[in-house]
């Protein structure tokens, strides 16, 4: 399975899990990056045509920042959060 994640630049990448390995383009051997998700999502579907469609992966819903693969999101009210970062009903959840 692969996602997609924007760069700061704006610039988007495709990575595989569950290692999150950056996708080479097996023609010249470069990480390729494309300038927006639908790009990437069209690049994607000609290479891999039988695999699900491209998604972007899953963002916090406070900082926007991507999840590692050592960093587990927390789900609340639809939304994905770092552990740190829960909203503060679940804080005061927490503490009783």
């Amino acid at each position: 399975m692969a996602e997609a994640r924007q760069l700061r630049a704006g610039r988007w990448r495709i990575y595989t899990e569950p290692e999150l390995n950056l996708v080479r383009d097996p023609d010249t051997g470069a990480i390729v990056t494309f300038a927006s998700l639908e790009e990437a999502r069209r690049w994607w579907w000609r290479r891999h045509p039988d695999d699900p469609p491209l998604q972007e992966a899953a963002r916090c819903g406070r900082c926007g920042g991507y999840f590692g693969t050592t960093t587990g999101p927390t789900m609340y009210a639809g939304h994905y959060y770092h552990p740190t970062h829960t909203p503060q009903v679940i804080e005061v959840q927490r503490r009783r």
